[in-house]
């Protein structure tokens, strides 16, 4: 604060600060000397007479207004509010000119450091264009350093709430400076700025000697015949719209960051009244989110069906009929019509993993046959020696799943019912098995094994002296011959 008088009577002396220090250090220093210097703790015969300098030079400064008179006249200031008041007019504590519209703000700063946010305050008496530029500061360091921490996410848009509106301008504070602004102008003849401050100390006005001194001052100054435009709105100037675009743009950032994070597009559209999505585009790509989806030659329910299209099948879309028909294409080439509505946009693979996690059912038990196709009266015993659950597939040389086993870890299974014919060895181990979609929701992988099963019918004479049943491992050891090859999961998957 620009100081006229200096400290004539020592009261900034007596903190051991310099004239013109800000209230956190005139607080800080009051603290830090009165546990020195109280009587109790100091037994010098002049602790009690400097203990009391101490506390008069700290309660004059303490106070905004009381200390505002200080600097400026030099005198000792009224304590309380009487009408006896200063004739030199207050001055900004930023550059030190008069200025007929004081205020007494209050603009916040908040610093994060990861876990805690420190809050401070930067106040004094100012002009508007001072005032202006504190607001900026303050916001700018609070935008680059009040973010980083859980408290400071909830303290950082307050203060910078605060400071766009013009910070905090406490009442009764403003009520005394403004009562004795307009008095000192008054004592100057300047019989309008003392009529314009009485006027604005009266929207700050709550107390009854506040709202007394507001009444005198008005007939004093009922003489008064030109107005002041007042300079305190909050969206006057540049300085609002520089604070608030970035607090405008704050919740498109988080947005986009939300969009980011939950990307809704790779998700399907759907209602409790059935699948509901997007009109189709030509070009877009697609994903079939029913089971056994009819592939029509024609846009029409009668038309031949060309395919049934599998859930989860990716399809490209080439032409539309209305909103209910859309031409595509798969991926064996095959072109035909579906309906719209059995469409979804969106990554095939996330849909599937939710609603294979959804229609997981209830755990097969160990040896349970998941699917035949076919049956006879050859065996096999299966050694499951890992950690997770596994399912085995016996499939023909075209990939037609003929029968498959549920295989818990740690088991050692002999499986009966397997027909005659030659046959691939495919199994998948994982977690979570699914029924809805025959694989592992977690962590499935999947393998073949390097050899094939032959299994024919023999005479009643030949199979008593056949004691051996064919076995496969699904853990081997490194470097084994019969170590399993690694196999596309969708392959897998795939009966036909």
């Amino acid at each position: 604060m620009t100081s006229i008088s200096q400290d004539p009577k020592g009261y900034y002396a007596a903190l051991g600060l310099a004239p013109g220090a800000d209230l956190s250090a005139i607080k800080a220093a009051y603290r830090s000397r009165a546990k020195s210097v109280h009587p109790d703790r100091n037994r010098t015969a002049g602790a009690r007479e400097e203990f009391q300098r101490l506390v008069e030079a700290y309660r004059v400064l303490r106070d905004v207004v009381h200390r505002a008179e200080y600097d400026a006249t030099g005198g000792h200031p009224l304590i309380e509010d009487g009408d006896d008041y200063p004739a030199t007019p207050f001055a900004c504590s930023c550059c030190g000119a008069v200025t007929a519209q004081p205020r007494y703000v209050i603009f916040h700063q908040v610093r994060s450091y990861l876990l805690w946010a420190k809050r401070s305050r930067l106040e004094g008496i100012f002009c508007r264009d001072c005032a202006d530029a504190t607001a900026v500061r303050a916001s700018m360091v609070t935008w680059l350093k009040g973010w980083w921490s859980p408290p400071g996410l909830v303290l950082t848009p307050m203060a910078l709430i605060r400071n766009l509106f013009g910070g905090t301008k406490p009442r009764h504070e403003n009520a005394r400076l403004l009562i004795r602004q307009a008095r000192a102008f008054l004592a100057l003849d300047e019989t309008d700025i003392a009529r314009a401050l009485t006027e604005q100390a009266a929207g700050f006005a709550r107390m009854s000697v506040h709202k007394r001194q507001v009444a005198d001052l008005r007939q004093e100054t009922a003489g008064a015949t030109r107005r002041m435009r007042g300079r305190w709105s909050p969206w006057a100037g540049g300085v609002f719209a520089a604070q608030a675009l970035p607090l405008l743009a704050l919740p498109v950032v988080v947005g986009v960051f939300a969009l980011v994070a939950t990307k809704p597009w790779d998700k399907p559209v759907a209602t409790t009244a059935g699948i509901v999505v997007k009109p189709a585009g030509i070009g877009d790509i697609r994903h079939v989110a029913i089971a056994d989806l009819k592939l029509r030659q024609a846009a029409m329910d009668g038309a031949p069906v060309l395919a049934l299209l599998d859930r989860f099948t990716t399809v490209q879309v080439l032409a539309t009929e209305g909103a209910e028909w859309s031409q595509v294409r798969t991926p064996p080439g095959v072109v035909g019509w579906v309906a719209t509505r059995a469409l979804y946009a969106g990554s095939a693979s996330l849909f599937k993993q939710e609603w294979c996690a959804a229609n997981k059912g209830t755990t097969p038990q160990g040896g349970e046959v998941l699917l035949r196709r076919a049956n006879g009266d050859h065996r096999l015993l299966i050694h499951n020696d890992g950690r997770q659950d596994a399912v085995v597939k016996l499939k023909t040389a075209t990939g037609n799943t003929v029968v498959a086993y549920y295989v818990p870890a740690t088991y050692h299974l002999n499986v009966a019912g397997i027909p005659d014919g030659t046959f691939r060895i495919e199994f998948a181990i994982g977690s979570l098995y699914s029924r809805g979609c025959g694989i592992f929701a977690g962590d499935m992988q999947a393998g073949l094994m390097p050899f094939t099963l032959t299994y024919k019918q023999v005479s009643t004479s030949k199979s008593q002296s056949i004691n051996a049943i064919p076995e496969i491992t699904l853990v081997t050891a490194p470097g084994d011959p019969r170590q399993p090859q690694p196999l596309d999961l969708d392959k897998f998957a795939a009966d036909d």
